[in-house]
């Protein structure tokens, strides 16, 4: 399938000029707010989304923020990326065309990138920022399977909800391309950094990377994405018991006791995060 899935990926979205802009100047060291305030002015709903996403409760500021210069300069660069990349990301989930529940599956990408950058902060993980990308985007193969075979994901998630076994044994036992590294194709696509590219395509499985080069970010992805499909079983359309490999407490030099704390700080945050939660769009009212 992979093959057909290469020929049929120009039908997936892109991030456009002006979101591909915005992830460029926040890796640029030399940018200024100015820079990347430009970037995100040219689309007005680009920049009410944003702004309506920074007020979320999640970030906790102390008043309202009006202007993205504030924002920029309060939340840093990249954190101001991870917000315009998941509205992209969001729009571009919406485009499938399977029978899938998306929102669902779109609370599972943003509160696995809760969770991470919660994990991060745990272990000391300077990078927290990319942790929250490496989640938000660790099933983005999902999101490319409902674009170009939806009823191949429709057909995986319904096995996987009637043996009540994960999505990625399914993939695995109907010797099915694996979202996993469909979405490392389509992230190499976009050209995004390798290491969103290696946490997309090890990160139910990371004990198969060989490259040890992202090996923390990697298992903080895994540990989030089994904590997520805990909180919210078959969001992610895996259902039955979540998998976690036991290699992920000795590459942080944890004890499995801590994974508590972690899980009750997670549920905190997510509890704040409902703006995120819900793809920014504003409340029926």
């Amino acid at each position: 399938m992979l093959k057909e899935f290469i020929l049929e990926i120009e039908e997936i979205p892109t991030p456009d000029f002006q979101v591909q802009q915005i992830i460029n100047i926040a890796s640029n060291p030399e940018a200024s707010v100015k820079d990347i305030e430009r970037a995100i002015s040219l689309d007005a709903a680009l920049s009410a989304k944003v702004l309506r996403l920074v007020n979320s409760a999640y970030y906790g500021l102390p008043r309202k923020i009006t202007k993205l210069s504030e924002a920029v300069m309060i939340l840093g660069f990249k954190t101001v990326r991870n917000l315009a990349l998941s509205i992209f990301t969001y729009s571009t989930l919406q485009k499938g065309n399977s029978n899938v529940n998306k929102e669902n599956l779109w609370k599972h990408f943003m509160a696995t990138a809760i969770i991470s950058e919660t994990i991060a902060k745990h272990i000391g993980y300077p990078e927290r920022e990319e942790a929250f990308m490496a989640g938000l985007l660790h099933d983005i193969g999902k999101v490319a399977l409902d674009i170009t075979f939806p009823e191949v994901l429709s057909l995986l998630e319904k096995a996987s909800r009637e043996t009540n076994r994960p999505f990625h044994v399914i993939e695995r036992d109907l010797e099915f391309e694996s979202h996993t590294l469909l979405g490392q194709t389509l992230l190499e696509k976009w050209t995004l950094p390798d290491l969103f590219q290696v946490v997309s395509q090890f990160h139910e499985t990371p004990s198969e990377n060989e490259n040890k080069t992202y090996n923390e970010i990697l298992y903080i992805v895994h540990l989030a994405n089994f904590i997520s499909n805990l909180m919210y079983e078959g969001y992610s359309l895996s259902h039955g018991q979540p998998i976690l490999e036991s290699e992920t407490f000795n590459v942080f030099g944890i004890k499995p006791s801590k994974l508590i704390r972690i899980v009750e700080e997670s549920e905190r945050n997510l509890l704040k995060a409902g703006d995120l939660l819900e793809g920014g769009k504003e409340n029926e009212t």
